[in-house]
């Protein structure tokens, strides 16, 4: 990886150079061993968690959007599949190989873009080299509970392509990418599109940025984004083929349902404030030097991966990720960006000051990909001698009640969805029309909802899990389902074995038979 940019000092000794040179790659290492235990902190995340199992039901036959039921389009899956088969067929276990393959992507992302760097003979050439590790840094430490996130591997496979549009916005020396570079990087670029089709504005408008500097439109239709375009048709045209039902069923339920449930509020408190001094930065960091193509590239793309984070509008972490690694790189590039003779340095003491605000700047950004949902060891350990490998269930919206903790024991899912997400987002949102005094809507809605829960309890009743996670927090839903008498004469058949601030984990009384 390190080996892609041009050599670090051109026209320094080459003991020098030899010595720049081993120093990065012994501080890049550096990081990857950080990273490992770093990552052990948060475990595999729940998303990450509910995937793994996802691609196992596929594999033993289950049937995507009929069988077992995802929010996502089909990629996400796609994207893990090969990975987690690989994993069973080696005996090896698919979260210690999705970990690896998530470094891998890192790397293979990093290091691509470094090789396009030293191609384009971009001026940060020498900077960057020495900052590798920092690089490197942001896609494997900084992510914290995002890390294996789609949007997280999808940036890291992005780095290519932003780099290239930097080149097309200001070509050096009259170098050209060839064919196979853009191809590459477009269809590396690409990857973030399939994670989620509001990225495709990420790809616009550093394309716009590229065409305007040269002042021709050609440089939208140049090879890269030609891969992009083609490689999204295709895609549209295999998810029809594979899977009609994400199009023609779960996208309308989505769009009807779980698109409507928005945290604009935390949205605004957790994120807007510190992504402000992150833009501000840019310009105190290096005052009266003009951004260079590289940062102005990142940057644009930063801002337009703010659309879709608002858009969203969920406040979960993972979706910041984009916007946030975007616009600390574009500070780390700030920081590497070659300024002509007649540019006046701010003084020692002074960058040193700046310096300390970078650091600061992406320590804060840093806090909402800091918190943890991993479970303790003795939890865990107490439900294993409770119920070695149970059947599980969960009552609650949240994801991360059942996953990780069902892999965790050993257990296997018995649900056809990863959470209650359907049934208590339409008992909100029914909610909210009654309040608005819009019948029509809160009685579609409540139609949603008791239909979810008839299916639920069913679903209760014939699998007849060993062991029942309920996640406190959603009170509103555990009264919903109260209500219902066959849901409370289920539930007379399990006690409680064990709870923390989170969860009650439910146990199927020993007399009572359980699922084949």
């Amino acid at each position: 990886m390190t080996a892609v940019l041009d050599r670090p000092t051109a026209d320094a000794p080459i003991g020098e150079a030899r010595s720049m040179w081993a120093w990065t790659v012994i501080l890049c290492l550096l990081v990857l061993a950080a990273a490992i235990p770093w990552q052990m902190r948060w475990g595999v995340i729940p998303d990450t968690s509910w995937v793994i199992t996802l691609c196992e039901k596929m594999l033993a036959g289950s049937r995507l959007y009929v069988d077992v039921f995802e929010v996502n389009p089909p990629f996400t899956p796609w994207m893990f599949m090969p990975v987690v088969a690989l994993a069973h067929k080696v005996g090896m276990s698919p979260e210690v190989a999705v970990h690896a393959y998530s470094y891998a992507i890192c790397l293979a992302g990093l290091g691509f873009a470094g090789l396009i760097a030293k191609q384009a003979g971009l001026a940060e050439n020498r900077a960057l080299f020495q900052m590798l590790p920092l690089f490197l840094a942001l896609l494997v430490i900084f992510p914290g509970n995002a890390f294996t996130e789609r949007e997280q591997l999808g940036i890291a496979l992005f780095l290519p392509m932003l780099v290239l549009t930097a080149w097309r916005a200001a070509p050096i020396e009259g170098r050209v990418p060839s064919i196979l570079t853009a191809v590459l990087a477009g269809l590396s670029g690409s990857v973030l599109v399939l994670v989620k089709p509001y990225y495709a504005l990420v790809v616009l408008v550093p394309a716009l940025y590229a065409a305007w500097s040269r002042r021709s439109i050609r440089m939208l239709f140049a090879v890269e984004n030609w891969a992009i375009g083609l490689v999204c048709v295709a895609y549209v045209v295999a998810v029809q083929y594979f899977h009609p039902e994400f199009l023609s069923v779960v996208y309308p339920m989505l769009a009807d349902t779980y698109m409507r449930m928005q945290k604009m509020q935390a949205l605004l408190e957790i994120y807007v404030p510190i992504y402000v001094v992150a833009l501000a930065a840019l310009y105190l960091l290096r005052p009266g030097l003009p951004l260079s193509p590289l940062v102005t590239v990142f940057t644009l793309a930063s801002l337009a991966a703010t659309v879709p984070l608002i858009y969203q509008a969920k406040g979960w972490p993972y979706h910041a990720f984009p916007a946030f690694s975007l616009i600390l790189a574009a500070l780390l590039l700030r920081m590497a960006q070659a300024a002509p003779a007649t540019y006046k340095s701010p003084g020692t003491a002074m960058e040193l000051v700046l310096k300390v605000l970078l650091a600061v700047i992406i320590a804060a950004a840093a806090i909402p990909f800091m918190q943890t949902q991993k479970l303790s060891a003795e939890f865990v350990a107490k439900l294993k001698a409770a119920a070695p490998q149970p059947t599980v269930a969960l009552v609650g919206a949240d994801i991360s009640g059942g996953h990780p903790l069902t892999r965790m024991l050993g257990g296997t899912w018995i649900s056809r969805h990863c959470n209650d997400w359907l049934g208590e987002s339409a008992r909100y949102l029914s909610g909210i029309a009654s309040r608005n005094g819009d019948q029509e809507a809160a009685s579609h809605y409540r139609q949603i909802a008791d239909r979810y829960i008839e299916s639920k309890i069913a679903e209760l009743e014939t699998q007849k899990p060993a062991m029942i996670i309920v996640e406190k927090k959603d009170r509103d839903w555990n009264a919903e389902l109260a209500q219902r008498q066959d849901y409370t004469n289920f539930l007379r058949r399990y006690q409680q074995i064990a709870e923390d601030d989170e969860v009650q984990v439910l146990l199927r009384n020993p007399g009572t038979a359980q699922a084949e």
